[in-house]
């Protein structure tokens, strides 16, 4: 492993180059990373950004997961080294330049309206566009993954207040839909509201799909998982962007499912047996979503090559045969 790490290194030209430029990119952002200070007293936006993930660990929120993502990259390269070697001459990419310039133009405009995130994502940009500038396309095209994992630092929270509000309604019409067609339970949907009564008109139960039950954190998680999969799992692009495209869909999916076990015990045993339930039933969200995620990845799995029974002959070679 150290030869490999090595070798890998050895790979990387023009070291020095990327240090300064990337000691500028990141001098830019800790000097003029946000207009306004807000409750910190300081410009920068990396410590802004390490503040909002703290806050969200210490409150349970969804950014939380953004605290261990350097790890996890820095995991990832070492892990994926070999891939990550550049071979042969490196030439600089136009296309690394293009993004550099876009994400300087998205952190003015970001800095002039005050979107922290926006400037976490332009700064994330800069960085890759940055060590593409030197390393070149091949190192673009063999590195995006890995600073995919990199985006889930971004903070996100203030930015799902809509997303969340569709989720909600998505999952509560198709889990009343389920509920109804499939287990035949009376439910009634309002909204992202859904109850149910018995034949005499009694309340069964009477639950509000709210924000933490939208499946918007499992979305998060699953994305994560999802690319961490993809990455691992296969070489190929195409494959490694499908089985990301299917994670929304099964993410959504383990959630509906969650909301329909729950309707069904609230119809069967009450109210209070379903809710109290209900906090514990996450591991059929994930259950679902990561058994699709494995579905997929099978039917998407690249062609192993044949290889060649041990002490067969060369194919370039005739095979001698005996003369009778």
């Amino acid at each position: 492993m150290v030869k490999e790490l090595r070798q890998f290194w050895d790979s990387l030209p023009h070291k020095l180059a990327v240090v300064i430029l990337l000691g500028a990119w990141v001098a830019l952002f800790e000097y003029f990373g946000m207009a306004q200070l807000y409750w910190l007293p300081t410009p920068s936006l990396f410590k802004f950004v390490y503040h909002v993930l703290l806050e969200a660990a210490r409150t349970d929120m969804d950014d939380q997961l953004g605290l261990w993502m350097p790890l996890l990259f820095l995991f990832f390269i070492v892990y994926r080294r070999q891939e990550l070697t550049l071979r042969g001459p490196v030439q600089p990419s136009w296309v690394a330049v293009g993004l550099v310039l876009c994400a300087l133009a998205l952190h003015y405009v970001a800095y002039l309206v005050q979107q922290h995130g926006i400037s976490s994502i332009a700064f994330l940009v800069g960085v890759y566009g940055l060590t593409g500038v030197i390393w070149g396309r091949e190192w673009l095209h063999r590195s995006f993954f890995p600073f995919i994992i990199l985006a889930f630092m971004v903070p996100t929270d203030q930015y799902l207040e809509m997303p969340t509000f569709r989720l909600r309604h998505y999952s509560a019409t198709a889990a009343t839909w389920i509920g109804q067609t499939v287990f035949n339970l009376p439910l009634l949907r309002q909204g992202t509201m859904v109850s149910a009564t018995n034949a005499k008109g009694t309340p069964l139960f009477q639950f509000d799909v709210v924000a933490a039950c939208s499946g918007i954190r499992s979305l998060k998680v699953i994305l994560l998982l999802t690319v961490i999969y993809g990455f691992l799992q296969f070489k190929s692009a195409w494959r490694r962007w499908v089985i990301l495209a299917f994670a929304p869909v099964l993410a959504l999916s383990g959630n509906i499912c969650r909301l329909v076990c729950t309707f069904v015990v609230g119809e069967a045993w009450g109210q209070r047996v379903a809710s109290a339930l209900e906090s514990k039933l996450g591991f059929i969200t994930f259950g679902v979503a990561l058994g699709g995620v494995v579905l997929v990845a099978r039917w998407l799995r690249e062609p192993v090559a044949p290889q060649k029974p041990e002490g067969a002959p060369p194919t370039s070679l005739p095979v001698s045969h005996p003369i009778s």
